[in-house]
């Protein structure tokens, strides 16, 4: 069994171009199973009000979640009736198979009076797989500094490592009021995190998550840290791009995994649309029958 994630900071589907499409942003992504997509917008005057969950969902006929960060008011008033709408900016899980249960995290947020800067969240989600169960998160850090970032990986790797015993939606014995809308929901070890890092391997960010380089002895992973995909794949991150620019030594969009997921990587990629500012990045993992 072959399952292929991507991870795609989509700029609300603006393109290199200048032209906002959504349609597009769902081509280039159309054949991964498991898509983690960062800036879906909900409501916004800039790309006439799209729904672009509803959108993603539709075209690539994927289960999809949600979460916001970033929420205001968008209703209007219709003939003196209230028209309820949020103007919402955040990450998503579309997934070819259910979404058994998910979560959202927001993520420390300092005022900085002169910069601007936005309430950044982490999505997780309960994957149900043909191989087993799949934890995935789809995460945005701050673009702003180190400073902004390195407190939201501690509460992010706080969050994924607490999910073993937290992560489900309710916990004991169900009521029987609440017997016929229960779902069972496994708490699986395998894990996959993907997102837009805002950070390069080099970065004490990244180090939080993947362990520290060390010049002698390479990357110092602990037992509690996640695995590269794309290293896992034979590639060097250091003379990649994921960023328009394609300055090499520019990936800032990771996609990480625990070790078991990590051990059944084929291969990793970059994909080279246009349709956004980041380029999308995939993984290929293949259990060989091995079971989540």
């Amino acid at each position: 069994m072959r399952l292929v994630i991507a991870t795609y900071n989509i700029q609300y589907a603006l393109g290199q171009d200048g032209r906002y499409d959504i349609g597009r942003i769902a081509d280039t992504v159309a054949d991964a199973d498991i898509i983690l997509f960062q800036e879906v917008t909900r409501n916004w005057a800039r790309n006439d009000g799209e729904d672009q969950v509803a959108e993603l969902a539709e075209r690539l006929n994927r289960y999809v979640v949600f979460g916001s960060t970033f929420d205001s008011d968008a209703s209007t008033l219709v003939g003196g009736r209230v028209v309820n709408r949020r103007r919402t900016f955040g990450n998503m899980i579309a997934s070819r198979w259910p979404i058994l249960s998910s979560r959202t995290q927001l993520l420390p947020k300092h005022a900085l009076p002169e910069t601007m800067d936005v309430q950044r969240c982490v999505v997780e989600g309960i994957c149900q797989t043909p191989v087993g169960p799949v934890r995935a998160y789809s995460v945005h850090l701050s673009h702003i500094s180190p400073g902004q970032r390195l407190p939201q990986v501690e509460v992010l790797m706080r969050f994924i490592g607490d999910a073993a015993t937290d992560a489900l939606p309710a916990d004991g014995p169900f009521p029987e009021a609440w017997a016929s809308d229960h779902i069972d929901v496994p708490l699986p070890a395998g894990a996959i995190l993907g997102g837009d890092f805002n950070c390069t391997p080099d970065g004490a960010e990244y180090a939080m998550v993947c362990g520290e380089l060390d010049p002698h002895r390479g990357r110092l992973r602990r037992a509690d840290q996640m695995v590269d995909t794309f290293v896992a794949a034979g590639h060097d991150p250091f003379i990649a791009s994921s960023f328009y620019t394609k300055a090499s030594g520019y990936k800032i969009d990771h996609l990480l995994a625990t070790p078991d997921l990590a051990g059944v990587v084929v291969r990793s990629w970059i994909g080279d649309s246009i349709a956004s500012d980041h380029y999308p990045v995939f993984v290929e993992l293949d259990w060989a029958g091995v079971t989540v």
